[in-house]
């Protein structure tokens, strides 16, 4: 659990962030700026869209530096929602009440 939080701060304030369509050439530039070796990609509202490492830049570089950050970044999902109970799917079952073994009645 406080692992999970730690993340969760991390994520929440990234150093430098590019947007999804800066160039790979525009986003490792911002990384030697910052020295970090990953950045945040966010949308126009400021939400977090995905993550772009320097190895994502460095596997797609030969294809073509000026490609856009959105073909190679990590996207970053919702966290799932927490799964329902058994107990709340599943209707009560009633016991039928356990009457004495018959050799002690």
């Amino acid at each position: 659990m406080r692992q999970d939080r730690a993340f969760k701060e991390a994520l929440s304030s990234f150093i430098a962030t590019v947007f999804p369509t800066d160039t790979l050439l525009r986003a490792l530039r911002e990384m030697e700026r910052h020295q970090v070796r990953m950045l945040g990609v966010v949308g126009e509202g400021g939400g977090l869209l995905g993550l772009v490492s320097e190895s994502h830049i460095l596997a797609a570089w030969g294809g073509d530096p000026l490609a856009p950050v959105s073909e190679v970044m990590a996207r970053v999902t919702a966290p799932p929602r927490e799964r329902p109970r058994l107990r709340l799917l599943l209707p009560r079952l009633r016991r039928k009440p356990r009457g004495l073994p018959a050799g002690k009645r």
